[in-house]
């Protein structure tokens, strides 16, 4: 397999340590991170991750083989799975689905367990569908009426989808059901394809000899701020705990300038998707409402809140500058 490479091993951050608060990883967590390898080893294994195909090559007058990336996973999901690891490594944003990397960075010990502590029970699977994989599916719905029913089926069983795609909880492993919380009459696993904003920042991670591609650890903390932002106010204390953990645990491996410079990025993405889908919305009116940026109202709102840590509002005003 060929797959192509700039990798260069990047030592943790050597900036102030963050006061990271102590915490406890209960039995009942350690057992729902050994249940998540098990139940990404059976899912990875059913909807590969990664593509392989061979084509042609005019340049080597032969065959060679092409590797491109059909999703990654977000979410807790993808935060146990960074907890299991020692190492990631970042691939190159610029050239996904296609597969390089970047640079490999350790995940320390006391990084692993304060994400280990947000382990728990996942309602439905996140994950990210890159562009290919999206091709891909609208190739198998776009051959509705062309093929066979039972034909059909078969195709679409290949990929996941939005909903009760998922496998069942019967098909997968007993040991690997531990991770997820299953609901009255559920049959299926949830499957939610989660909106990224800008490029696709994805990890590398290998976990008992497999590799698992998943949301890159600084994009976690970046989302964080974008979830606060949006519903501080329903959750204030569980937002304040965890974004201390979080943040506290990134700082083992990202300088302050690193987190901020991709939190900033996110946000600017997301304001730029809500500005389209703004114009979108109001295409063909005659006079369509201006529109009004979202990110600054949201920062002043959460400023404003008495309940705010002061982790929270020393990195938005940061971000606000």
């Amino acid at each position: 397999m060929i797959t192509e490479r700039i990798s260069q091993f990047t030592p943790p951050q050597e900036t102030p340590k963050a006061i990271i608060p102590e915490v406890e990883i209960t039995p009942e967590q350690k057992e729902i991170l050994k249940s998540a390898i098990i139940f990404a080893e059976y899912l990875t294994g059913r909807w590969p991750q990664v593509d392989t195909d061979v084509e042609l090559s005019e340049l080597s007058e032969g065959v060679e083989t092409i590797s491109r990336m059909n999703y990654y996973l977000s979410g807790s999901l993808a935060s146990m799975l960074l907890s299991c690891a020692e190492k990631f490594t970042e691939m190159d944003e610029t050239r996904i689905p296609a597969l390089r990397d970047v640079r490999t960075r350790e995940i320390p010990e006391s990084t692993r367990k304060i994400l280990a502590s947000f382990a728990r029970q996942i309602g439905d699977l996140d994950y990210v569908p890159t562009d290919h994989y999206k091709a891909k599916k609208i190739h198998v719905q776009n051959s509705f009426g062309k093929v066979s029913d039972e034909e059909y089926s078969r195709l679409r069983t290949q990929y996941i989808w939005k909903g009760g795609s998922g496998p069942s909880f019967d098909e997968v492993p007993e040991k690997g059901r531990k991770v997820l919380k299953r609901g009255d009459d559920q049959f299926k696993v949830m499957c939610d394809p989660v909106e990224a904003y800008g490029p696709r920042r994805v990890a590398k991670v290998n976990i008992e000899g497999k590799d698992y591609y998943v949301a890159r650890p600084d994009t976690i903390l970046a989302y964080k701020v974008l979830h606060l932002l949006q519903s501080y106010e329903q959750k204030p204390e569980k937002f304040n705990a965890d974004f201390r953990k979080l943040l506290g645990a990134l700082k083992e491996m990202y300088s302050d300038e690193e987190l901020e410079q991709i939190t900033q990025q996110v946000l600017t993405d997301y304001e730029d998707a809500m500005e389209v889908s703004h114009i979108h919305r109001n295409e063909g009116k005659e006079n369509p409402p201006a529109y009004e940026r979202k990110v600054p109202k949201f920062i002043e709102r959460v400023l404003s809140n008495p309940q705010l840590s002061p982790e929270i509002k020393t990195m938005l005003e940061r971000l606000k500058k």
